[in-house]
């Protein structure tokens, strides 16, 4: 009998249900459908659907009731001949006063706040489904509850399981509902921060500082995450925002987090002011090449001018002849892309040659991506690289120059 409330035939026109409230209906509606077929015709049928149905319907008053036929119904959905056409009337003795309580996991700042936020009106919306239920109904209609509002959890809580208890007290019953995150879960966040204005030591000092911060979301459901990567983005802006490093050089951050078991983050912090890198840089597999100490200093003058236009100057020591040669120079953003990817132009002066050199970089600005940069003069021809960053600290370059004999070779920098 109790299966035959979810796995009845589908109902006709026939039999009908009121009383019950809107959502239960149809299992109401298969349970008795299914009876009244296996009830043979007879005088005494609408009375045996009235006893079965008072001890499956458990809570409710029931009356079964002659209905009667709609204009319009098919002859095939007629009940047969000499039947009633039965209504089954449900009526609940006393009113329930019922309430709903959301009991929220045990979550850390900032995603106990995205949580309360997405559970806010929950009870509101619940509360309507229980009107006019008896507690005692919740023994045949426990299944179609939780459907109902796993409905409701599904839509505002993708990822999230939950719990059904009864409270029954002076005050009333009480529907409290609790919450259980559901398989995949977020295990690991791997962030990387990147900088092509300031040193390494910087960036690995904010990565450092990045992952305990990221210890709230550790233990979520991955499809919640997914829902808040927003709001992850956003908090994990101005946590790096708030370290020293990026204040006192007046950073600007730009974040961007993949959601998964083992998430990715990757964060561009960028001073809008100064300039400041050292770089090592090393040949390989070609001739007159030596290793190189490199210094970069620049300014940015936007906050001056208003216009994203950096001065730098680069400072570069051979290590074979302890050469120096001095690159003077500006360059200004020509497009900038998602997640920090930046096309820039700019001119320079080379001593002690004293020769011009149009410039071009292209860059990811993010760990494990290519780059490139290209530089034309027209006394020494083309030079050129197609660079990959391994990690912060070392980059792989395919390096053309056009002034040496061996134009094409491997390059390695190591950045301080």
């Amino acid at each position: 009998m109790a299966g035959a409330l979810f796995w009845g035939a589908n109902p006709v026109f026939a039999l009908t249900v009121r009383g019950a409230p809107a959502w239960l209906e149809p299992h109401v509606l298969r349970g008795a459908q299914a009876v009244w077929e296996k009830i043979p015709p007879g005088e005494f049928r609408l009375e045996t659907l009235s006893l079965v149905t008072k001890r499956l319907f458990a809570g409710y008053d029931v009356a079964v009731e002659r209905g009667t036929i709609e204009r319009g119904t098919p002859e095939r959905e007629k009940p047969e001949s000499g039947d009633p056409e039965p209504c089954i009337v449900l009526r609940q003795p006393a009113p329930a006063r019922w309430s709903v309580a959301l009991t929220p996991p045990d979550l850390r700042s900032p995603a106990s706040s995205w949580f309360e936020e997405d559970i806010r009106g929950m009870a509101g919306e619940i509360a309507p489904l229980l009107k006019g239920l008896p507690v005692e109904a919740l023994s045949w209609a426990d299944a179609a509850l939780r459907e109902q509002v796993r409905e409701i959890v599904k839509r505002r809580l993708p990822g999230w399981d939950f719990s059904l208890l009864v409270r029954l007290g002076a005050e009333g019953e009480v529907l409290q509902i609790s919450f259980q995150s559901r398989q995949p879960l977020v295990l690991a966040v791997t962030p990387s921060v990147f900088s092509s204005t300031l040193p390494v030591m910087f960036q690995s000092d904010l990565t450092a500082k990045l992952i305990p911060g990221l210890s709230p979301i550790i233990g979520t459901p991955v499809a919640w995450i997914a829902r808040h990567r927003g709001d992850v983005e956003s908090f994990a802006q101005e946590f790096l925002e708030n370290r020293n490093a990026v204040s006192n050089t007046r950073s600007g951050v730009e974040v961007d987090f993949v959601p998964d078991q083992v998430s990715r983050m990757n964060a561009v912090v960028n001073s809008r002011s100064l300039i400041f890198q050292i770089r090592l840089t090393a040949a390989a597999g070609v001739r007159e090449r030596y290793p190189e100490a490199e210094i970069v200093l620049g300014w940015n003058t936007r906050r001056v001018t208003g216009f994203d236009l950096e001065l730098y100057d680069e400072t570069i020591v051979d290590a074979g002849e302890f050469g120096l040669t001095t690159r003077l120079g500006f360059r200004f953003p020509l497009f900038r892309g998602r997640r920090g990817k930046m096309l820039r132009v700019g001119m320079e002066m080379e001593w002690p040659e004293q020769e011009p050199w149009y410039r071009v970089w292209w860059d990811s600005q993010r760990l494990r991506r290519p780059y490139a940069w290209w530089r034309y003069s027209s006394e020494y021809g083309h030079n050129a690289a197609l660079g990959y960053r391994l990690n912060e600290h070392i980059s792989i370059e395919i390096h053309y120059d056009a002034r040496y004999r061996d134009k094409l070779g491997l390059r390695g920098i190591l950045l301080l």
